[in-house]
Parts: C-alpha cells; structure tokens; sequence
C-alpha cells in the first residue's frame, strides 16, 4: 500500500516538473510557427540569406553541371533574428502571411536558420532579462526510424508573442 502511495506521488511529481518548462512562454503569450518560409517576400529572403544551400540563379537545365544546380552561400551569417513590433515592417517582410497581428499587444520574432532536416520545432523556454529574450527550441522527436534528412536551405520560424522591450534575441536549439 505505501508503494503504491509512493507510485502516485511520484507520477504527480513527475507530470508537474514536466509542465514547467513549457509555462515560460506561456507568460508570454508565445505561439511558434513552423516552415514559415513561404509566407516571406521572396526579395526580403533573398537579401537576409544564412548559411545554407540556395538554387544557383545561373544553372541551366541540361547545359550546366547538375553538381552546380545548388551553391551553399559561406559568406552569410550562420542564423539571423528579426523583431518585428509594427504592422509595416511585418507587411513588408511577411507578404503571404495568415497570422492576424495586433501590434498594440502583440509582436513577431523571426529566426531564419539552415535546416537540416523536416521536423518541426517545439518553444521549450523563453526568458526576458535585460531586454534579451533568450529562446529555446527543439526539434520534434520522433518515436520511428524515419530518414527525414534534406537539403541545407534556409528555414524560417516565427514566434507571435504579446508586446514586451526586446532590444535582442537569442536561440538556443
């Protein structure tokens, strides 16, 4: 009977510490959206690429060599953020985008990153100190043996979160 009181406690425990993590961004009214690439203008991520592979404007089909039908960018930084925090900025960058903004109350966080794979992210913690909010994110575990790997693009994930003072932010992954 004390081994099973002791069993439950623990489990209680247990779920408890489990849901802590996730309370951070919850404080911060934070949602993460995955594969956000397509709701990017097209020149907006051309001028901000990252270190990854990006289609070679100069290939020809059937006349180039396909080894140089994609070229990895080295000279790009290795990830950039973007705070955005009114309706213009995000309209300019975000031209195909379903989200409904309230730049009084609300802001976008956008990381672009090269990815490596088709998982997407989880928002395990955030943490504002100093005006730098420090973001970590997860790659989706996956229980099977899938082969998910893909070409090194670039990915692109926002966060929509209630308004706060950032002046920077960091993601740990």
């Amino acid at each position: 009977m004390a081994k099973a009181k002791f069993i439950k406690i623990g489990l209680a425990l247990l779920l408890i510490f489990s849901l802590l993590p996730g309370c951070s961004s919850l404080r911060y009214g934070a949602r993460l959206y995955n594969h956000v690439n397509d709701w990017i203008d097209e020149s907006f991520l051309k001028e901000n690429r990252v270190k990854a592979s990006y289609p070679n404007d100069n290939y020809v089909h059937g006349e180039s060599d396909p080894r140089d039908k994609y070229i990895y960018d080295e000279s790009s930084p290795s990830s950039r953020v973007f705070i955005i925090t009114d309706e213009d900025e995000y309209n300019r960058i975000f031209t195909n985008s379903p989200l409904d903004i309230d730049f009084e109350e609300e802001m976008v966080i956008l990381y672009i990153f090269p990815k490596s794979n088709a998982r997407d992210y989880k928002l395990k913690r955030m943490e504002l100190k100093d005006k730098t909010l420090t973001v970590e994110i997860r790659l989706e575990w996956k229980w099977n043996d899938v082969k998910d790997g893909c070409m090194p693009g670039p990915e692109c994930v926002a966060i929509k979160m209630n308004k706060a003072e950032i002046d920077e932010v960091k993601f740990e992954k």
